[in-house]
């Protein structure tokens, strides 16, 4: 049980309608070539191909720590997550390591060489992809933060900023980048979140302070300093936009 409670944290803590967690302890099976009760430090150790799946989920990880005092999961190596949705869509997950906090019922995954990397597949077959260095995850909040290099992917667009925020109150994500350091005063670096892509035939680039990307629909809002270019044609030059602040 404590092993399915951290795989539905992994599956980027959406909330779950009702009934879809009975799915998802339906026939389920958890696996891995060897397990280990150390009693002195009160943990279950889990080593290869640690495994947990049925038909709609799936977690795999090469290696697993249960702390039965703090109940606390760690996962390395190879973390992979796969999560079916009864609208038909889609969710995968690809991370170095993770841990779940089931008092909290709160996650953090980190990236090890590669970034973590996510694929979302909508019900009607449009992908929305992401990369970052690390995710906090708050069941409760339903709510994620993925920080460091964060960057999507749609069909059309991509988006480029240090952090973004996923709220699943509005199906969004808050899109901006890090507070320069204070002390660099007027020499510290600063920079925003690109927008890049094609819409309506015409390709775009627009930055801004922060911007609002809805999940379900593919609009994008920007806040404050919002400046940018969209090719007017073929034949013609770009036009430059500059809005006020």
């Amino acid at each position: 049980m404590r092993l399915i409670a951290s795989a539905l944290m992994l599956a980027l803590v959406l909330p779950l309608p009702a009934g879809a967690a009975d799915d998802l302890l339906m026939d389920s099976a958890v696996k891995s070539e060897s397990w280990k009760m150390d009693r002195i430090n009160d943990r279950e150790i889990f080593d290869g191909a640690v495994s947990f799946r049925n038909a709609v989920y799936n977690l795999s990880t090469d290696h697993a720590v249960y702390e039965r005092k703090t109940r606390t999961w760690t996962l390395r190596g190879a973390v992979y997550c796969l999560r079916k949705f009864r609208d038909a869509s889609s969710l995968e997950l690809y991370c170095d390591n993770g841990k779940y906090f089931e008092n909290l019922e709160k996650a953090e995954l980190y990236r090890g060489k590669e970034p973590i990397r996510m694929k979302y597949l909508s019900a009607d077959g449009k992908p929305l992809k992401g990369r970052c260095d690390r995710i906090n995850g708050d069941h409760a909040k339903a709510a994620m933060d993925f920080l460091g290099n964060f960057y999507l992917q749609t069909e059309k667009m991509e988006i480029f900023s240090d952090n973004g925020f996923y709220s699943d109150t509005d199906r969004s994500f808050l899109i901006y980048n890090s507070i320069p350091d204070p002390s660099l005063g007027k020499a510290a670096p600063r920079s925003v979140p690109v927008a890049v892509g094609t819409r309506d035939g015409r390709d775009f680039a627009m930055t801004s302070e922060k911007m609002r990307f809805f999940r379900d629909t593919g609009d994008v809002k920007m806040y404050n300093n919002v400046a940018g270019w969209v090719k007017a044609a073929d034949d013609e030059s770009p036009v430059k936009i500059k809005l006020p602040k």
